[in-house]
């Protein structure tokens, strides 16, 4: 049995991705199963009502999550999540308030917001695991989506096929690394270690230098001439001459 999905973005956080998202599940699940825009709702109807059923007739909700779906703001500069009347809260607080499975899809890594980012009504999404997706590894990324929602024969059945879903497409160790080195927060912190490594070291050496002194250097024994009654002391005698008051002495070796 093919779900029913309802797929919730924001244009100006998702567009191209959505739609992006939509063509591939509408190429295997089919049009009829799958709504997502606002501009299908008819002239004239209470939009709010109207969105309100259509969530309720879906078996799943793909909230499709960016960068900026967080801070997204009307044109007076309020976020628009804190508008009750604001489409993407209308959708996901309903599919949480009734119980409907609810997958982020998580857009080049971007988290699942924090409780203490989101309403009230929309803080139970905080709680739901993510889909990663890509754009370097989009049709893998949707295959998974596609296996996972297929398999299933019941709400129930996708209800607890989403963890291992979602499992499988954890974060790489690249991932997480980027996307720690990424906050501005962990930046800073990683520059004061830094710092304090560089600190300590130079301490070290400054100590190393300063309580061991440089050994001195051995010389080697030097040939040492002695002249002019001069006496050779403390090295060795080049040959067997010594030279005493100009005249060169030349000693006889010794008979053996």
């Amino acid at each position: 049995m093919a779900p029913k999905l309802f797929i919730s973005y924001r244009r100006d956080d998702s567009a191209g991705y959505s739609g992006r998202v939509h063509d591939r599940l509408q190429r295997e699940f089919g049009g009829d199963l799958l709504f997502m825009d606002v501009d299908s709702i008819p002239l004239g109807v209470n939009f709010s009502k109207v969105l309100i059923e259509e969530v309720a007739k879906c078996d799943v909700l793909l909230a499709v999550i960016g960068p900026d779906w967080l801070d997204v703001r009307d044109e007076k500069g309020n976020r628009r999540l804190e508008n009750p009347d604001d489409f993407v809260r209308i959708e996901i607080g309903t599919a949480l308030k009734r119980g409907i499975p609810v997958i982020p899809i998580l857009l080049e890594g971007t988290r699942v917001p924090k409780a203490d980012q989101l309403p009230d009504d929309l803080k139970e999404l905080a709680l739901r695991n993510g889909l990663n997706v890509r754009h370097a590894s989009f049709s893998d990324d949707m295959e998974r989506l596609i296996r996972g929602l297929s398999g299933a024969q019941s709400q129930q059945e996708l209800a607890s096929a989403i963890p291992s879903l979602v499992d499988r497409d954890a974060p790489s160790r690249t991932v997480k690394a980027w996307n720690y080195l990424s906050d501005d927060k962990n930046r800073a912190v990683l520059g004061w270690i830094g710092g304090g490594v560089v600190v300590v070291i130079s301490a070290l050496w400054a100590l190393f230098v300063y309580f061991v002194p440089p050994s001195k250097p051995v010389s080697p024994p030097a040939d040492v001439t002695a002249s002019r009654g001069g006496v050779a002391i403390g090295g060795s005698v080049s040959g067997s001459t010594i030279t005493t008051g100009g005249a060169a002495n030349t000693a006889a070796p010794k008979p053996k």
